[in-house]
Protein backbone atom coordinates (compact mmCIF):
# COMPACT_ATOMS: atom_id res chain seq x y z
CA UNK A 1 0.00 0.00 0.00
CA UNK A 2 1.13 3.56 -0.65
CA UNK A 3 0.51 6.93 0.56
CA UNK A 4 0.10 9.82 -0.75
CA UNK A 5 0.65 13.43 0.36
CA UNK A 6 -1.93 16.11 0.47
CA UNK A 7 -0.41 17.85 -2.85
CA UNK A 8 -0.65 14.64 -4.40
CA UNK A 9 -4.44 14.23 -3.50
CA UNK A 10 -5.00 18.11 -4.59
CA UNK A 11 -3.77 16.79 -8.28
CA UNK A 12 -5.76 14.04 -8.77
CA UNK A 13 -8.88 15.38 -7.62
CA UNK A 14 -8.34 18.24 -10.45
CA UNK A 15 -7.75 15.29 -12.63
CA UNK A 16 -10.83 13.48 -11.70
CA UNK A 17 -12.84 16.39 -12.13
CA UNK A 18 -12.08 17.58 -15.59
CA UNK A 19 -11.49 13.40 -16.56
CA UNK A 20 -13.68 11.56 -14.80
CA UNK A 21 -13.22 8.91 -11.92
CA UNK A 22 -12.18 5.97 -14.13
CA UNK A 23 -9.62 7.71 -16.53
CA UNK A 24 -7.88 8.82 -13.10
CA UNK A 25 -7.50 6.12 -11.69
CA UNK A 26 -5.79 5.06 -15.27
CA UNK A 27 -3.69 7.94 -15.27
CA UNK A 28 -2.35 7.56 -11.77
CA UNK A 29 -1.06 4.25 -11.90
CA UNK A 30 -4.23 2.76 -10.54
CA UNK A 31 -5.42 4.32 -7.98
CA UNK A 32 -8.31 2.94 -6.57
CA UNK A 33 -11.88 4.37 -7.87
CA UNK A 34 -12.87 4.75 -4.57
CA UNK A 35 -10.16 6.58 -3.05
CA UNK A 36 -10.50 8.71 -5.74
CA UNK A 37 -14.30 9.38 -4.86
CA UNK A 38 -13.43 9.74 -1.65
CA UNK A 39 -10.69 12.11 -2.02
CA UNK A 40 -13.33 14.20 -4.08
CA UNK A 41 -15.82 14.53 -1.26
CA UNK A 42 -12.86 15.81 1.36
CA UNK A 43 -11.78 18.42 -1.78
CA UNK A 44 -12.74 21.03 1.18
CA UNK A 45 -10.92 19.66 3.94
CA UNK A 46 -7.50 18.67 1.05
CA UNK A 47 -7.34 22.24 1.04
CA UNK A 48 -7.11 23.73 4.31
CA UNK A 49 -3.97 20.48 4.78
CA UNK A 50 -0.35 21.17 4.72
CA UNK A 51 0.73 19.92 1.53
CA UNK A 52 3.37 17.10 3.29
CA UNK A 53 0.66 15.88 5.02
CA UNK A 54 -0.27 12.15 4.63
CA UNK A 55 -3.49 12.05 6.54
CA UNK A 56 -5.80 14.20 8.89
CA UNK A 57 -6.30 11.51 11.73
CA UNK A 58 -7.92 11.73 14.62
CA UNK A 59 -11.77 12.60 15.73
CA UNK A 60 -13.22 16.46 14.35
CA UNK A 61 -13.97 18.58 16.98
CA UNK A 62 -17.24 17.45 18.72
CA UNK A 63 -17.75 21.25 19.97
CA UNK A 64 -15.92 23.64 17.38
CA UNK A 65 -17.03 27.06 18.61
CA UNK A 66 -16.16 26.24 22.07
CA UNK A 67 -12.70 25.20 20.98
CA UNK A 68 -12.47 28.25 19.24
CA UNK A 69 -13.37 30.75 22.46
CA UNK A 70 -10.68 28.30 24.76
CA UNK A 71 -8.20 28.98 22.08
CA UNK A 72 -8.84 32.51 22.14
CA UNK A 73 -8.93 32.03 26.16
CA UNK A 74 -5.76 30.72 25.87
CA UNK A 75 -4.18 33.24 24.06
CA UNK A 76 -5.31 35.99 26.14
CA UNK A 77 -3.95 34.20 29.32
CA UNK A 78 -0.61 34.02 27.44
CA UNK A 79 -0.61 37.91 26.19
CA UNK A 80 -0.67 38.63 29.83
CA UNK A 81 1.80 36.09 30.68
CA UNK A 82 -0.41 34.44 32.55
CA UNK A 83 -0.08 30.56 33.33
CA UNK A 84 -2.39 27.80 31.51
CA UNK A 85 -2.79 24.26 32.90
CA UNK A 86 -4.68 21.19 30.86
CA UNK A 87 -6.64 21.08 34.28
CA UNK A 88 -7.84 25.01 33.89
CA UNK A 89 -8.66 24.90 29.80
CA UNK A 90 -11.10 21.68 31.03
CA UNK A 91 -12.31 23.03 34.19
CA UNK A 92 -13.15 26.09 31.93
CA UNK A 93 -14.62 23.68 28.94
CA UNK A 94 -16.79 22.00 31.92
CA UNK A 95 -19.35 25.23 32.18
CA UNK A 96 -20.30 24.47 28.57
CA UNK A 97 -19.51 21.36 27.67
CA UNK A 98 -18.20 17.39 28.95
CA UNK A 99 -14.26 17.65 28.89
CA UNK A 100 -12.46 14.64 29.51
CA UNK A 101 -9.09 13.60 29.97
CA UNK A 102 -9.18 12.59 26.59
CA UNK A 103 -10.69 15.51 25.22
CA UNK A 104 -7.59 17.85 26.82
CA UNK A 105 -5.19 15.71 24.90
CA UNK A 106 -7.45 16.13 21.63
CA UNK A 107 -7.73 19.79 21.98
CA UNK A 108 -4.01 20.05 22.56
CA UNK A 109 -3.20 18.22 19.75
CA UNK A 110 -5.95 19.61 17.38
CA UNK A 111 -4.60 23.17 17.91
CA UNK A 112 -0.46 22.69 18.53
CA UNK A 113 -0.89 23.19 22.19
CA UNK A 114 2.04 21.29 24.79
CA UNK A 115 2.26 21.91 28.89
CA UNK A 116 5.58 23.69 29.09
CA UNK A 117 7.91 24.61 31.68
CA UNK A 118 8.71 28.24 32.59
CA UNK A 119 11.46 29.13 31.05
CA UNK A 120 12.40 32.89 31.84
CA UNK A 121 13.07 32.91 35.74
CA UNK A 122 15.26 29.46 35.73
CA UNK A 123 18.55 29.92 37.80
CA UNK A 124 21.44 30.47 35.83
CA UNK A 125 24.77 29.01 37.28
CA UNK A 126 27.18 31.65 37.82
CA UNK A 127 30.26 31.77 35.85
CA UNK A 128 32.97 30.53 38.86
CA UNK A 129 30.30 27.68 39.65
CA UNK A 130 32.90 24.77 39.09
CA UNK A 131 35.31 26.68 41.73
CA UNK A 132 32.42 27.48 44.16
CA UNK A 133 31.19 23.78 44.23
CA UNK A 134 35.13 22.23 44.47
CA UNK A 135 35.08 24.96 47.73
CA UNK A 136 31.85 24.01 48.98
CA UNK A 137 32.85 19.96 49.19
CA UNK A 138 36.17 20.62 50.27
CA UNK A 139 34.30 22.42 52.98
CA UNK A 140 32.05 19.65 53.89
CA UNK A 141 34.97 16.85 54.17
CA UNK A 142 37.19 19.10 56.21
CA UNK A 143 34.04 19.58 58.81
CA UNK A 144 33.29 16.05 58.54
CA UNK A 145 37.01 14.72 59.33
CA UNK A 146 36.58 17.24 62.68
CA UNK A 147 33.97 15.58 63.69
CA UNK A 148 33.14 12.40 61.96
CA UNK A 149 29.05 13.08 61.78
CA UNK A 150 26.77 10.07 61.68
CA UNK A 151 24.68 10.31 58.61
CA UNK A 152 21.33 10.95 60.95
CA UNK A 153 23.42 14.13 62.12
CA UNK A 154 23.34 16.00 58.61
CA UNK A 155 20.72 18.04 57.91
CA UNK A 156 19.32 19.71 54.60
CA UNK A 157 16.32 22.07 55.24
CA UNK A 158 14.70 23.27 52.57
CA UNK A 159 12.23 26.71 52.39
CA UNK A 160 9.93 26.22 48.92
CA UNK A 161 6.61 28.83 48.06
CA UNK A 162 3.73 26.92 46.95
CA UNK A 163 1.04 27.91 45.27
CA UNK A 164 -2.53 25.39 44.62
CA UNK A 165 -2.40 24.09 41.31
CA UNK A 166 -5.58 25.44 39.47
CA UNK A 167 -6.23 27.71 42.28
CA UNK A 168 -5.29 30.81 40.43
CA UNK A 169 -7.97 30.15 37.86
CA UNK A 170 -11.33 29.21 40.30
CA UNK A 171 -10.05 32.32 42.53
CA UNK A 172 -9.75 35.33 39.50
CA UNK A 173 -13.69 33.87 38.38
CA UNK A 174 -14.75 33.17 41.56
CA UNK A 175 -13.23 33.41 44.88
CA UNK A 176 -10.41 36.15 45.12
CA UNK A 177 -7.99 33.63 46.88
CA UNK A 178 -5.68 33.98 43.91
CA UNK A 179 -2.72 35.51 46.29
CA UNK A 180 -3.47 32.69 49.03
CA UNK A 181 -0.03 31.20 49.36
CA UNK A 182 1.80 29.23 52.36
CA UNK A 183 5.78 28.47 52.81
CA UNK A 184 6.18 24.51 53.52
CA UNK A 185 10.22 23.84 54.98
CA UNK A 186 11.41 20.25 54.58
CA UNK A 187 14.25 18.69 56.38
CA UNK A 188 15.56 15.30 56.32
CA UNK A 189 19.18 13.50 57.23
CA UNK A 190 21.49 12.22 55.14
CA UNK A 191 20.47 8.53 55.89
CA UNK A 192 17.00 9.54 54.36
CA UNK A 193 15.51 10.40 57.52
CA UNK A 194 12.47 13.20 56.78
CA UNK A 195 11.67 15.69 59.97
CA UNK A 196 8.29 17.25 60.37
CA UNK A 197 7.08 19.47 57.53
CA UNK A 198 6.99 22.82 58.88
CA UNK A 199 3.69 24.76 57.09
CA UNK A 200 3.61 28.67 57.72
CA UNK A 201 0.24 29.63 56.61
CA UNK A 202 -0.83 32.75 55.26
CA UNK A 203 -2.58 34.36 58.39
CA UNK A 204 -2.86 36.68 61.69
CA UNK A 205 -3.39 34.38 64.08
CA UNK A 206 -4.17 30.58 64.11
CA UNK A 207 -7.38 29.76 62.20
CA UNK A 208 -9.89 28.25 64.42
CA UNK A 209 -11.74 25.04 64.07
CA UNK A 210 -8.64 23.31 62.44
CA UNK A 211 -7.57 20.12 63.16
CA UNK A 212 -4.12 19.73 61.64
CA UNK A 213 -2.63 16.21 61.29
CA UNK A 214 -0.18 15.72 63.92
CA UNK A 215 2.78 14.47 61.28
CA UNK A 216 3.64 18.51 60.34
CA UNK A 217 3.90 21.35 62.48
CA UNK A 218 1.69 24.44 61.35
CA UNK A 219 2.84 28.14 62.16
CA UNK A 220 1.15 31.56 60.63
CA UNK A 221 3.04 34.90 59.31
CA UNK A 222 0.93 37.68 57.46
CA UNK A 223 2.53 36.90 54.07
CA UNK A 224 3.07 33.45 54.77
CA UNK A 225 6.92 33.59 55.18
CA UNK A 226 9.31 32.07 56.63
CA UNK A 227 11.44 34.83 58.91
CA UNK A 228 13.82 34.89 61.92
CA UNK A 229 11.69 34.55 64.79
CA UNK A 230 9.97 31.37 62.48
CA UNK A 231 13.45 30.17 61.76
CA UNK A 232 14.17 30.34 65.32
CA UNK A 233 10.49 28.70 65.99
CA UNK A 234 11.43 25.83 63.25
CA UNK A 235 14.93 24.97 65.47
CA UNK A 236 13.16 24.69 69.11
CA UNK A 237 10.11 22.57 67.32
CA UNK A 238 11.71 20.27 64.52
CA UNK A 239 15.19 20.43 64.61
CA UNK A 240 15.81 19.84 68.46
CA UNK A 241 13.03 17.55 68.41
CA UNK A 242 14.28 14.99 66.18
CA UNK A 243 15.35 11.15 67.02
CA UNK A 244 18.16 11.84 69.24
CA UNK A 245 18.36 15.50 68.54
CA UNK A 246 18.08 16.09 72.81
CA UNK A 247 21.40 14.20 73.17
CA UNK A 248 22.93 17.52 71.06
CA UNK A 249 25.86 15.33 69.66
CA UNK A 250 27.64 17.35 67.28
CA UNK A 251 25.78 17.58 63.83
CA UNK A 252 26.12 19.49 60.52
CA UNK A 253 23.06 21.55 59.06
CA UNK A 254 23.53 22.45 55.33
CA UNK A 255 21.43 25.69 54.50
CA UNK A 256 20.67 28.02 51.50
CA UNK A 257 21.55 31.40 51.16
CA UNK A 258 18.01 32.73 52.55
CA UNK A 259 18.84 35.66 54.67
CA UNK A 260 17.43 34.63 57.89
CA UNK A 261 19.88 31.87 57.78
CA UNK A 262 22.65 34.25 58.65
CA UNK A 263 21.11 35.97 61.50
CA UNK A 264 23.08 36.34 64.81
CA UNK A 265 20.12 34.65 66.46
CA UNK A 266 19.86 31.37 64.15
CA UNK A 267 23.85 30.79 64.06
CA UNK A 268 23.79 31.47 68.42
CA UNK A 269 20.81 28.93 68.83
CA UNK A 270 22.64 26.29 66.06
CA UNK A 271 26.06 26.78 68.66
CA UNK A 272 24.13 25.72 71.20
CA UNK A 273 22.74 22.71 70.14
CA UNK A 274 26.40 21.89 68.81
CA UNK A 275 25.43 22.15 65.13
CA UNK A 276 27.73 23.14 62.18
CA UNK A 277 26.70 25.53 59.53
CA UNK A 278 27.08 25.43 55.85
CA UNK A 279 25.82 28.04 53.62
CA UNK A 280 25.31 27.08 49.45
CA UNK A 281 26.90 29.63 47.90
CA UNK A 282 24.43 31.86 46.43
CA UNK A 283 23.30 30.53 42.58
CA UNK A 284 24.33 27.37 43.58
CA UNK A 285 21.09 25.76 44.94
CA UNK A 286 20.13 23.91 41.80
CA UNK A 287 23.38 21.92 41.66
CA UNK A 288 23.95 22.12 45.53
CA UNK A 289 20.74 21.73 47.14
CA UNK A 290 19.76 17.95 47.81
CA UNK A 291 16.12 18.79 48.34
CA UNK A 292 16.12 20.69 44.90
CA UNK A 293 18.15 17.97 43.24
CA UNK A 294 16.15 15.01 43.76
CA UNK A 295 12.97 15.71 46.55
CA UNK A 296 11.57 18.50 45.07
CA UNK A 297 10.13 17.33 41.87
CA UNK A 298 8.51 13.97 43.18
CA UNK A 299 7.24 16.15 45.73
CA UNK A 300 5.50 18.47 43.36
CA UNK A 301 4.27 15.85 41.18
CA UNK A 302 2.27 14.15 44.01
CA UNK A 303 0.66 17.24 45.42
CA UNK A 304 -0.35 17.90 42.02
CA UNK A 305 -2.08 14.36 41.34
CA UNK A 306 -3.34 15.12 45.32
CA UNK A 307 -4.86 18.36 43.60
CA UNK A 308 -5.84 17.23 40.49
CA UNK A 309 -7.98 13.79 42.67
CA UNK A 310 -9.47 16.67 44.62
CA UNK A 311 -10.57 18.64 41.87
CA UNK A 312 -12.50 15.93 39.56
CA UNK A 313 -13.66 13.31 42.07
CA UNK A 314 -13.94 15.06 45.54
CA UNK A 315 -16.71 16.55 47.51
CA UNK A 316 -16.97 20.61 46.66
CA UNK A 317 -18.65 23.09 48.10
CA UNK A 318 -19.59 26.84 46.33
CA UNK A 319 -20.22 29.90 47.51
CA UNK A 320 -23.55 31.79 47.24
CA UNK A 321 -22.68 32.52 43.44
CA UNK A 322 -21.98 28.85 42.65
CA UNK A 323 -18.41 29.48 42.31
CA UNK A 324 -16.27 26.32 43.68
CA UNK A 325 -14.49 26.54 46.93
CA UNK A 326 -10.76 26.24 47.39
CA UNK A 327 -9.12 22.85 49.50
CA UNK A 328 -9.89 23.17 53.44
CA UNK A 329 -6.28 23.72 55.28
CA UNK A 330 -6.92 20.44 56.83
CA UNK A 331 -6.90 18.96 53.37
CA UNK A 332 -4.01 20.72 51.95
CA UNK A 333 -2.05 19.86 55.19
CA UNK A 334 -3.02 16.47 55.18
CA UNK A 335 -1.80 15.97 51.36
CA UNK A 336 1.91 17.86 52.15
CA UNK A 337 1.83 15.15 55.24
CA UNK A 338 1.05 12.16 52.98
CA UNK A 339 2.98 12.62 50.47
CA UNK A 340 6.51 13.52 52.60
CA UNK A 341 5.86 10.18 54.36
CA UNK A 342 5.27 8.65 51.22
CA UNK A 343 8.21 9.77 49.88
CA UNK A 344 11.30 7.02 49.22
CA UNK A 345 13.96 7.78 51.54
CA UNK A 346 16.77 6.52 49.12
CA UNK A 347 15.87 9.79 46.65
CA UNK A 348 16.81 11.85 49.69
CA UNK A 349 20.49 9.43 49.93
CA UNK A 350 21.09 10.07 46.17
CA UNK A 351 20.59 13.98 46.82
CA UNK A 352 22.86 13.98 49.69
CA UNK A 353 25.15 12.09 47.26
CA UNK A 354 25.30 14.15 44.13
CA UNK A 355 25.27 17.53 46.13
CA UNK A 356 28.69 16.61 48.05
CA UNK A 357 27.31 16.80 51.25
CA UNK A 358 28.13 13.32 52.27
CA UNK A 359 30.38 11.19 50.06
CA UNK A 360 33.60 9.85 50.94
CA UNK A 361 36.49 11.40 52.34
CA UNK A 362 38.37 11.31 49.18
CA UNK A 363 35.32 13.65 47.24
CA UNK A 364 34.30 10.35 45.55
CA UNK A 365 30.27 9.26 44.70
CA UNK A 366 30.73 6.05 46.94
CA UNK A 367 27.46 4.36 47.59
CA UNK A 368 29.06 1.97 50.15
CA UNK A 369 29.22 4.71 53.00
CA UNK A 370 25.40 3.90 53.23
Amino acid sequence: QRSYTTAEKRKVVSYAKAHGNRATSREFDGIAESNIRLWRRQKECLQALPRMKMTERGKSAAYPELEAKLVEWIAERRQQGGGVSIAEVRLKALTIAKASHGWGNRFMNSHGLSVRCWTTIAQKLPMDSDTKVLQFQKFIIKLHKQHCYDLSLIDNPYNRMLEVKGAKTISIATTGHEKSRFTVMLACTADGMKLLPYIVLKHKTMPNNVIFPNTVHVSVHPKGWIDEPLMLDWLQMVWVKRPGGLMRKRSLMVLDAFWCHHMKSVKKRLQQDKTDLAIIPGGMTKILQPLDVTVNKPMKDALRRKWNTWLWEGEHTFTASGCMKTPTLQDLTQWIADVWVELDPAIIRKGFLKCSIFNAMDGSEDDSLW
